[in-house]
Protein backbone atom coordinates (compact mmCIF):
# COMPACT_ATOMS: atom_id res chain seq x y z
CA UNK A 1 0.00 0.00 0.00
CA UNK A 2 1.21 3.30 -1.09
CA UNK A 3 1.16 6.24 1.16
CA UNK A 4 0.27 9.72 -1.19
CA UNK A 5 2.22 12.75 0.34
CA UNK A 6 0.79 15.51 1.40
CA UNK A 7 1.19 18.39 -0.45
CA UNK A 8 1.55 21.55 2.22
CA UNK A 9 -0.92 24.03 2.10
CA UNK A 10 -0.55 27.26 -0.16
CA UNK A 11 -0.91 30.23 1.78
CA UNK A 12 -3.63 32.27 1.09
CA UNK A 13 -2.97 35.61 -0.73
CA UNK A 14 -3.52 38.65 1.02
CA UNK A 15 -6.76 40.49 -0.02
CA UNK A 16 -6.28 44.48 -0.41
CA UNK A 17 -9.34 45.86 1.68
CA UNK A 18 -12.62 46.32 -0.44
CA UNK A 19 -12.60 50.01 -0.37
CA UNK A 20 -8.68 50.24 -1.76
CA UNK A 21 -9.63 47.36 -4.71
CA UNK A 22 -12.11 50.03 -5.50
CA UNK A 23 -9.83 53.08 -5.45
CA UNK A 24 -7.96 51.34 -7.83
CA UNK A 25 -10.28 50.30 -9.92
CA UNK A 26 -11.58 53.68 -10.39
CA UNK A 27 -8.23 54.46 -10.97
CA UNK A 28 -7.19 52.08 -13.80
CA UNK A 29 -11.10 53.19 -15.53
CA UNK A 30 -9.95 56.71 -15.51
CA UNK A 31 -6.76 56.46 -16.68
CA UNK A 32 -8.25 55.32 -20.07
CA UNK A 33 -10.85 57.90 -19.48
CA UNK A 34 -8.04 60.42 -20.01
CA UNK A 35 -6.18 58.88 -22.48
CA UNK A 36 -9.48 59.40 -24.15
CA UNK A 37 -9.67 62.79 -23.79
CA UNK A 38 -6.19 63.14 -24.86
CA UNK A 39 -7.10 62.01 -28.13
CA UNK A 40 -10.22 63.32 -28.74
CA UNK A 41 -8.92 66.89 -27.97
CA UNK A 42 -6.04 66.18 -29.96
CA UNK A 43 -8.08 64.85 -33.23
CA UNK A 44 -10.69 68.05 -32.89
CA UNK A 45 -7.98 70.78 -32.52
CA UNK A 46 -5.93 69.17 -35.81
CA UNK A 47 -9.13 69.31 -37.46
CA UNK A 48 -10.35 72.65 -37.15
CA UNK A 49 -9.48 75.31 -40.14
CA UNK A 50 -6.36 76.92 -39.74
CA UNK A 51 -2.80 77.05 -37.21
CA UNK A 52 -1.30 78.80 -34.83
CA UNK A 53 1.73 80.33 -37.48
CA UNK A 54 -0.21 83.01 -38.16
CA UNK A 55 -0.82 83.82 -34.23
CA UNK A 56 2.81 83.65 -33.49
CA UNK A 57 4.02 85.61 -36.96
CA UNK A 58 1.58 87.88 -37.46
CA UNK A 59 -0.88 89.45 -40.20
CA UNK A 60 2.45 90.63 -41.82
CA UNK A 61 4.40 87.47 -42.24
CA UNK A 62 4.93 86.02 -45.69
CA UNK A 63 4.18 82.67 -46.74
CA UNK A 64 7.82 81.37 -45.82
CA UNK A 65 7.73 82.57 -42.83
CA UNK A 66 4.97 81.06 -41.79
CA UNK A 67 6.23 77.73 -43.26
CA UNK A 68 9.21 77.89 -41.15
CA UNK A 69 7.49 77.92 -38.28
CA UNK A 70 5.25 75.09 -38.78
CA UNK A 71 8.57 73.30 -39.79
CA UNK A 72 10.31 74.09 -36.23
CA UNK A 73 7.39 73.11 -34.46
CA UNK A 74 6.83 69.89 -36.20
CA UNK A 75 3.24 70.67 -37.50
CA UNK A 76 4.05 69.22 -40.92
CA UNK A 77 4.52 66.04 -39.36
CA UNK A 78 1.80 63.51 -39.61
CA UNK A 79 -0.58 63.02 -37.01
CA UNK A 80 0.47 60.07 -35.53
CA UNK A 81 4.21 61.55 -35.21
CA UNK A 82 2.66 64.52 -32.99
CA UNK A 83 0.96 62.89 -30.83
CA UNK A 84 3.20 60.17 -30.34
CA UNK A 85 5.60 63.13 -29.64
CA UNK A 86 2.68 64.43 -27.53
CA UNK A 87 2.25 61.31 -25.18
CA UNK A 88 6.11 60.94 -24.48
CA UNK A 89 5.58 64.83 -23.10
CA UNK A 90 2.93 63.84 -20.95
CA UNK A 91 4.68 60.20 -19.87
CA UNK A 92 7.60 63.06 -18.75
CA UNK A 93 4.66 65.66 -16.66
CA UNK A 94 5.51 67.67 -19.53
CA UNK A 95 3.21 69.99 -21.10
CA UNK A 96 5.02 71.78 -23.57
CA UNK A 97 5.85 74.93 -24.49
CA UNK A 98 3.11 77.50 -25.42
CA UNK A 99 3.42 79.02 -29.34
CA UNK A 100 2.19 82.52 -28.29
CA UNK A 101 3.49 82.94 -24.75
CA UNK A 102 6.54 81.58 -25.04
CA UNK A 103 6.41 79.75 -22.09
CA UNK A 104 5.60 76.37 -20.27
CA UNK A 105 2.55 75.51 -20.44
CA UNK A 106 2.36 74.46 -16.60
CA UNK A 107 3.82 77.66 -15.48
CA UNK A 108 0.39 79.92 -17.75
CA UNK A 109 -1.69 77.41 -15.92
CA UNK A 110 -0.03 77.80 -12.60
CA UNK A 111 -0.50 81.44 -13.00
CA UNK A 112 -4.21 81.26 -14.33
CA UNK A 113 -4.72 79.12 -11.38
CA UNK A 114 -4.06 81.46 -8.93
CA UNK A 115 -6.90 83.26 -9.85
CA UNK A 116 -9.42 80.81 -10.56
CA UNK A 117 -9.32 78.94 -7.69
CA UNK A 118 -9.70 81.18 -4.88
CA UNK A 119 -12.95 81.67 -7.00
CA UNK A 120 -13.62 78.37 -7.75
CA UNK A 121 -13.32 77.64 -3.89
CA UNK A 122 -15.20 80.57 -2.47
CA UNK A 123 -18.13 80.07 -4.67
CA UNK A 124 -18.37 76.00 -3.89
CA UNK A 125 -18.34 76.60 -0.07
CA UNK A 126 -20.75 79.60 -0.04
CA UNK A 127 -23.33 78.00 -2.69
CA UNK A 128 -22.70 74.29 -0.99
CA UNK A 129 -23.26 75.79 2.56
CA UNK A 130 -26.01 78.39 2.09
CA UNK A 131 -27.95 75.93 -0.17
CA UNK A 132 -28.06 73.40 2.39
CA UNK A 133 -28.94 75.62 4.80
CA UNK A 134 -31.86 76.91 2.39
CA UNK A 135 -32.87 73.51 1.67
CA UNK A 136 -33.35 72.70 5.07
CA UNK A 137 -35.11 75.65 6.23
CA UNK A 138 -38.03 75.19 3.53
CA UNK A 139 -38.62 71.59 4.05
CA UNK A 140 -39.21 71.85 7.49
CA UNK A 141 -41.62 74.66 6.55
CA UNK A 142 -43.38 73.78 2.98
CA UNK A 143 -46.15 75.43 2.17
CA UNK A 144 -45.45 78.68 3.96
CA UNK A 145 -44.85 82.08 2.58
CA UNK A 146 -40.77 82.08 3.11
CA UNK A 147 -41.13 78.04 0.71
CA UNK A 148 -42.64 80.26 -1.84
CA UNK A 149 -40.51 82.93 -1.62
CA UNK A 150 -37.31 80.50 -1.62
CA UNK A 151 -38.82 78.47 -4.60
CA UNK A 152 -39.62 81.66 -6.61
CA UNK A 153 -36.16 82.69 -6.20
CA UNK A 154 -34.52 79.53 -7.42
CA UNK A 155 -36.67 79.46 -10.70
CA UNK A 156 -35.47 82.86 -11.38
CA UNK A 157 -32.06 82.46 -10.57
CA UNK A 158 -32.33 78.52 -12.66
CA UNK A 159 -33.74 80.72 -15.59
CA UNK A 160 -31.21 83.29 -15.71
CA UNK A 161 -27.90 82.73 -17.94
CA UNK A 162 -24.61 83.39 -15.87
CA UNK A 163 -23.36 86.44 -18.37
CA UNK A 164 -26.79 88.24 -17.85
CA UNK A 165 -26.55 87.91 -14.01
CA UNK A 166 -23.04 88.93 -13.60
CA UNK A 167 -23.68 91.85 -16.19
CA UNK A 168 -26.90 92.97 -13.77
CA UNK A 169 -25.15 92.18 -10.48
CA UNK A 170 -22.00 94.42 -11.99
CA UNK A 171 -24.40 97.21 -13.00
CA UNK A 172 -25.88 97.37 -9.39
CA UNK A 173 -22.92 97.59 -7.17
CA UNK A 174 -20.57 98.19 -9.62
CA UNK A 175 -21.84 101.22 -11.55
CA UNK A 176 -24.81 102.23 -9.96
CA UNK A 177 -24.03 102.26 -6.11
CA UNK A 178 -19.76 102.18 -7.18
CA UNK A 179 -19.20 99.93 -4.04
CA UNK A 180 -17.05 97.55 -5.94
CA UNK A 181 -14.66 97.26 -8.90
CA UNK A 182 -16.36 95.06 -11.89
CA UNK A 183 -12.92 94.24 -14.09
CA UNK A 184 -9.60 92.70 -13.27
CA UNK A 185 -8.11 90.93 -10.80
CA UNK A 186 -7.06 94.08 -8.37
CA UNK A 187 -3.40 94.26 -7.41
CA UNK A 188 -3.07 91.76 -4.58
CA UNK A 189 -4.21 91.30 -0.95
CA UNK A 190 -7.65 93.13 0.01
CA UNK A 191 -7.59 94.81 -3.34
CA UNK A 192 -7.91 91.30 -5.07
CA UNK A 193 -10.48 90.12 -2.33
CA UNK A 194 -12.61 93.19 -3.22
CA UNK A 195 -11.97 92.53 -7.62
CA UNK A 196 -13.52 88.75 -6.53
CA UNK A 197 -16.71 89.69 -4.39
CA UNK A 198 -19.01 90.47 -7.94
CA UNK A 199 -17.57 87.17 -9.86
CA UNK A 200 -17.94 85.09 -6.39
CA UNK A 201 -21.32 86.49 -5.57
CA UNK A 202 -22.82 86.24 -9.00
CA UNK A 203 -22.26 82.50 -9.61
CA UNK A 204 -23.51 82.06 -5.99
CA UNK A 205 -26.79 83.31 -7.31
CA UNK A 206 -26.93 81.18 -10.10
CA UNK A 207 -25.86 77.66 -8.20
CA UNK A 208 -27.87 78.63 -5.24
CA UNK A 209 -30.90 77.65 -7.39
CA UNK A 210 -30.14 74.02 -7.69
CA UNK A 211 -28.31 73.73 -5.04
CA UNK A 212 -31.27 74.55 -2.54
CA UNK A 213 -33.84 72.71 -4.90
CA UNK A 214 -32.19 69.79 -4.12
CA UNK A 215 -31.49 69.81 -0.74
CA UNK A 216 -35.54 70.89 -0.41
CA UNK A 217 -36.31 67.60 -2.09
CA UNK A 218 -34.16 65.08 -0.12
CA UNK A 219 -34.31 66.77 3.15
CA UNK A 220 -38.49 66.89 2.33
CA UNK A 221 -38.17 63.23 1.97
CA UNK A 222 -36.22 62.49 4.89
CA UNK A 223 -39.15 64.71 6.87
CA UNK A 224 -41.42 62.54 5.65
CA UNK A 225 -40.35 58.90 6.62
CA UNK A 226 -41.61 57.03 9.18
CA UNK A 227 -38.61 57.34 11.44
CA UNK A 228 -38.98 61.17 11.84
CA UNK A 229 -42.59 60.70 12.91
CA UNK A 230 -41.56 57.95 15.55
CA UNK A 231 -38.98 60.57 16.73
CA UNK A 232 -41.47 63.22 16.98
CA UNK A 233 -44.11 61.21 18.93
CA UNK A 234 -41.26 60.07 21.50
CA UNK A 235 -41.04 63.91 22.29
CA UNK A 236 -37.48 64.18 20.96
CA UNK A 237 -36.54 68.29 20.00
CA UNK A 238 -36.20 69.17 16.37
CA UNK A 239 -32.62 70.19 16.69
CA UNK A 240 -31.97 66.19 17.32
CA UNK A 241 -34.26 64.78 14.68
CA UNK A 242 -32.53 67.02 12.37
CA UNK A 243 -28.76 66.57 13.57
CA UNK A 244 -29.40 62.55 14.20
CA UNK A 245 -31.83 61.62 11.36
CA UNK A 246 -32.25 64.43 8.62
CA UNK A 247 -28.76 64.89 8.05
CA UNK A 248 -27.07 62.08 8.36
CA UNK A 249 -29.59 59.88 5.89
CA UNK A 250 -29.00 62.82 3.60
CA UNK A 251 -25.12 62.96 3.40
CA UNK A 252 -24.72 60.91 0.80
CA UNK A 253 -26.69 62.70 -1.83
CA UNK A 254 -25.54 65.99 -0.19
CA UNK A 255 -21.55 65.02 -0.97
CA UNK A 256 -22.82 63.78 -4.18
CA UNK A 257 -24.24 67.19 -4.90
CA UNK A 258 -21.26 69.19 -3.51
CA UNK A 259 -19.22 67.20 -5.91
CA UNK A 260 -21.40 67.66 -8.99
CA UNK A 261 -21.61 71.10 -8.67
CA UNK A 262 -17.31 71.64 -7.91
CA UNK A 263 -17.40 69.51 -11.14
CA UNK A 264 -19.51 71.72 -12.81
CA UNK A 265 -17.97 74.88 -11.50
CA UNK A 266 -14.43 73.65 -12.92
CA UNK A 267 -15.58 73.87 -16.57
CA UNK A 268 -18.67 76.70 -15.86
CA UNK A 269 -16.10 79.67 -14.76
CA UNK A 270 -15.32 80.49 -18.07
CA UNK A 271 -18.47 83.08 -18.55
CA UNK A 272 -18.17 84.82 -15.44
CA UNK A 273 -14.21 85.27 -15.84
CA UNK A 274 -15.31 86.96 -19.99
CA UNK A 275 -17.70 89.08 -18.04
CA UNK A 276 -15.15 90.68 -15.11
CA UNK A 277 -11.92 90.17 -17.40
CA UNK A 278 -10.16 88.02 -15.34
CA UNK A 279 -7.15 86.51 -16.23
CA UNK A 280 -8.19 82.50 -15.06
CA UNK A 281 -8.13 79.22 -16.38
CA UNK A 282 -11.62 79.96 -18.37
CA UNK A 283 -9.88 83.02 -19.86
CA UNK A 284 -6.56 81.02 -20.93
CA UNK A 285 -8.29 78.35 -22.91
CA UNK A 286 -10.16 80.74 -24.58
CA UNK A 287 -7.18 82.33 -25.57
CA UNK A 288 -5.54 79.80 -26.40
CA UNK A 289 -8.28 78.55 -28.76
CA UNK A 290 -8.50 81.93 -30.35
CA UNK A 291 -4.83 82.03 -30.76
CA UNK A 292 -4.71 78.26 -31.77
CA UNK A 293 -2.30 77.90 -29.36
CA UNK A 294 -2.18 74.27 -29.26
CA UNK A 295 -0.15 73.16 -26.05
CA UNK A 296 -2.49 75.57 -24.18
CA UNK A 297 -5.33 74.09 -25.19
CA UNK A 298 -4.63 70.62 -24.45
CA UNK A 299 -2.55 71.31 -21.09
CA UNK A 300 -5.57 73.34 -19.79
CA UNK A 301 -8.15 70.54 -21.61
CA UNK A 302 -6.14 67.88 -19.61
CA UNK A 303 -5.72 69.53 -16.33
CA UNK A 304 -9.49 69.74 -15.87
CA UNK A 305 -10.01 66.25 -17.24
CA UNK A 306 -7.71 65.21 -14.25
CA UNK A 307 -10.25 67.68 -11.71
CA UNK A 308 -12.39 66.19 -12.36
CA UNK A 309 -11.60 62.48 -12.28
CA UNK A 310 -10.43 63.11 -8.74
CA UNK A 311 -13.52 64.97 -7.22
CA UNK A 312 -15.29 62.06 -8.73
CA UNK A 313 -13.09 59.76 -6.98
CA UNK A 314 -13.04 61.53 -3.70
CA UNK A 315 -16.89 61.73 -3.49
CA UNK A 316 -17.15 58.01 -4.16
CA UNK A 317 -14.82 57.33 -1.26
CA UNK A 318 -16.67 59.56 1.05
CA UNK A 319 -20.01 58.32 0.11
CA UNK A 320 -18.24 55.03 0.93
CA UNK A 321 -17.47 56.61 4.02
CA UNK A 322 -20.25 57.94 5.53
CA UNK A 323 -22.85 55.27 4.22
CA UNK A 324 -22.41 51.94 5.71
CA UNK A 325 -24.71 50.56 3.70
CA UNK A 326 -22.35 50.91 0.75
CA UNK A 327 -19.54 49.62 2.49
CA UNK A 328 -21.28 46.32 3.09
CA UNK A 329 -22.39 46.40 -0.45
CA UNK A 330 -18.78 46.31 -1.42
CA UNK A 331 -17.57 43.93 0.71
CA UNK A 332 -20.58 41.59 -0.72
CA UNK A 333 -18.93 41.93 -4.13
CA UNK A 334 -15.91 41.22 -2.96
Amino acid sequence: MTVQPVEPDTPARPKLPPLVRMIVRRLLSASVVLLIVTVVVFAFIHAAPGGPEQAIAGREATPEQLEAIREANHLNDPLWQQYARYAVSLAHLDLGTSYTRNEPVVTSIATAAGVTLPLLLATWVLSTILGSMLGLFTARRQGSRADRAVVGFTVVGASSPVFATGILVSYIFGVRLGWLPTLGVGDGGLDTVRHLVLPVLTTTVVLLASTTRFARVRFGQVLDEDQVTFARARGLSSQYIVRTIVLKNSAVQMITLAGAVLVAMTGGLVVVEQVYGLPGIGTLLITGITMRDIPIVQGVTLVVAVLVVLINLVVDVLCFVVDPRLRKGLETEA
